[in-house]
């Protein structure tokens, strides 16, 4: 079993309940959203105290906390019981995940005690990140690049200037649809993915260029590529 395993079957559950769901969020495992609700799932393959540690931690953004674990072979295991005993007094909530079954399904054993929506920087960091990605990551991946918000746009620009360059940012936005923030972007240019080739007037960087060959069928660049040609 991976870490990564648990990911679908809780996202379903979620989703069928009318949240918004998204991988790795701000340092969270799982961060799903639905109208001001904001919950966050931190998932081990068996309970530990880091993974208590991190679901602490996330309690500075939500009351709304669970962690999520493989159901254990007896629901009346020792260990079983005192988790569940520990994350009723830190009011934690529980979600298992049944690995061992054909359906592999999640469900929620226990509720977060707390109930009420605290609105802080850290929720609202979280939140603008679910609203700002259109393609998910798989929740629990260590090894592979998220797609944060700001990734996403950077892709968008990437498959815009491979269309259209060299180009000014503002007729980018006109003819692509991008955001306010594109100039900013690509003067920045974090991911070294952009060239300035003269005053205002950008093009693809070689590295931008091998990112895109080399991501061709991922979501992200298939669905901005095709957006972008169509224009």
């Amino acid at each position: 079993m991976k870490e990564t395993d648990l990911y679908d079957p809780i996202k379903t559950l979620l989703t069928s309940q009318g949240f918004t769901v998204r991988g790795e969020v701000k340092g969270c495992d799982i961060a799903a959203t639905r109208d001001d609700a904001l919950w966050i799932i931190e998932m081990k393959l068996a309970a530990n105290l880091t993974l208590i540690y991190q679901a602490l931690e996330r309690k500075t953004a939500t009351e709304w906390v669970f962690v999520a674990i493989p159901r254990p072979r007896s629901a009346k295991s020792k260990n079983f019981v005192k988790l569940k005993k520990l994350l009723k007094k830190l009011e934690l909530g529980l979600i298992t995940v049944a690995l061992d079954s054909p359906l592999k399904y999640a469900e929620i054993l226990i509720f977060p005690g707390g109930r009420d929506n605290k609105s802080t920087k850290k929720s609202a960091a979280i939140k603008n990140e679910i609203a700002g990605r259109s393609v998910d990551s798989t929740g629990g991946s260590t090894k592979t690049a998220i797609n944060t918000a700001y990734r996403e746009k950077c892709i968008h620009i990437a498959c815009a200037l491979e269309a259209s360059a060299p180009i000014s940012p503002k007729d980018l936005r006109a003819i692509h649809g991008l955001e306010k923030d594109t100039g900013g972007i690509l003067n920045s240019n974090f991911l070294g993915w952009f060239n300035r080739i003269s005053k205002g007037i950008y093009e693809l960087s070689p590295k931008g260029q091998d990112y895109l060959k080399e991501n061709a069928e991922t979501s992200l660049v298939l669905h901005y590529r095709s957006t972008c040609n169509s224009r």
